[in-house]
C-alpha cells in the first residue's frame, strides 16, 4: 500500500472513530420544571439552569405525573368533593341549611334545647343509633395464627404473586405489600363477622416495611368492569389483624383483610389497586391450595 493511501485509510478510520464517539456522545439532567432532557450537545439543553446528571443518577418521575388507569382516576372523582357531581348536593345542603332546614325540622319538631350546664330537664334522651355494619365484632388471631398467616400470605405468593414493592424518592426498597386468598381464613373471618358466604368473598394482606414507611390499606379492586373499593372506617369491610395506618417504622408489618362482593371472584383474574398502583392476578388458581389452614 503506498503512503499516500495509507493515510487516507488512517484518516478514514480516525474519522469514523470521531464520527462514532460523537454520536454515543450525549448530555442528560433535569429542568427547573422538573422535566428530563437527554440530548447532544449543550446547546441542545431545552432549559436555563439545568442540572446534568448521569441517567442512571434520575430520581423516579413523579407518581402524580404517571397515567392513571381509567377505572382507578372515575373512582377518584366520585369521591372527589370538588367534582361537579358531587358539588350539587353540596350546594343543595347549603342552600338548606342557611334556609333554616334540617333533617330533624324538615321531619317534624325540633327537639329541646340542652339546658345550660347545673339545670335540670325532662327532655326525652336521644335515641340511640341503629347498630351499623361498623359495629360488627372485628376478627382477631392468637399469635401463633398471625404467624401462621404471614407464612401463607408469602407462600402464596409463589403459585399467585401479586404484590406492590414501593420505592421511596431515592429508588430504595421502603414498602412491600402483598394479597394473597385462602378459603379458610375466609371461612372463619365471615362467620365471626357475620357475614353471609354467599355474599361475600375475603381477601388478606400484609405490609412488611423495609424502612420507615407511610401505609394506609386504600385498597380497590376490578373485576369484569365491577369496582369495590371497601371503607377502612369499617370492619366488615377492611381491617387490621395486626398494626395500624399511619406510620410502619423499619422490619415491622401490618397485616389484615378486606371482604368484598361474591360476585368478585378470586379464581378469576382479579386487577388489585393500592394508592394508584396496580397488579393483576389470579388469586386462587386450580390446584393453588387456596384452602390452606389460616
Amino acid at each position: 500500500m503506498t503512503p499516500r493511501r495509507l493515510a487516507l485509510s488512517l484518516g478514514a478510520i480516525a474519522g469514523l472513530v470521531a464520527g462514532g464517539a460523537r454520536a454515543d456522545t450525549s448530555l442528560s439532567g433535569i429542568c427547573p420544571d422538573g422535566s428530563y432532557f437527554i440530548v447532544q450537545s449543550r446547546a441542545a439543553i431545552p432549559c436555563a439552569n439545568a442540572h446534568l446528571a448521569d441517567p442512571s443518577d434520575l430520581p423516579p418521575v413523579r407518581p402524580y405525573l404517571l397515567p392513571k388507569p381509567y377505572t382507578w382516576y372515575v373512582d377518584q372523582e366520585a369521591r372527589n368533593p370538588n367534582n361537579p357531581y358531587n358539588l350539587v348536593e353540596t350546594a343543595r345542603k347549603i342552600r338548606e341549611a342557611r334556609a333554616g332546614v334540617t333533617q330533624e325540622n324538615a321531619t317534624g319538631p325540633a327537639p329541646a334545647r340542652r339546658p345550660e350546664t347545673g339545670a335540670t330537664s325532662n327532655a326525652p334522651a336521644p335515641r340511640a343509633r341503629p347498630e351499623s355494619p361498623a359495629a360488627a365484632p372485628l376478627v382477631s388471631l392468637a399469635d401463633d395464627e398471625l404467624r401462621d398467616l404471614v407464612r401463607l400470605i408469602a407462600l402464596r405468593q409463589e403459585a399467585a404473586p401479586a404484590q406492590f414493592e414501593v420505592d421511596d424518592v431515592h429508588g430504595a426498597r421502603s414498602l412491600r405489600i402483598e394479597l394473597a386468598y385462602s378459603a379458610s381464613f375466609e371461612s372463619f373471618a365471615l362467620a365471626t363477622l357475620g357475614r353471609d358466604p354467599r355474599s361475600n368473598r375475603v381477601i388478606v394482606w400484609s405490609a412488611q416495611a423495609v424502612r420507615d414507611a407511610e401505609f394506609h390499606p386504600n385498597f380497590f379492586v376490578v373485576q369484569s368492569g365491577r369496582t369495590f373499593r371497601p371503607d377502612p372506617q369499617n370492619p366488615a369491610e377492611l381491617a387490621f389483624l395486626l398494626g395500624a395506618a399511619g406510620k410502619l417504622p423499619a422490619g415491622e408489618m401490618a397485616l389484615g383483610y378486606l371482604v368484598v362482593p361474591a360476585n368478585f371472584d378470586p379464581a378469576s383474574s382479579l386487577e388489585l389497586f393500592w394508592n394508584d398502583r396496580s397488579v393483576e392476578a389470579v388469586l386462587a388458581p386450580p390446584g393453588g391450595g387456596a384452602g390452606t389452614s389460616h
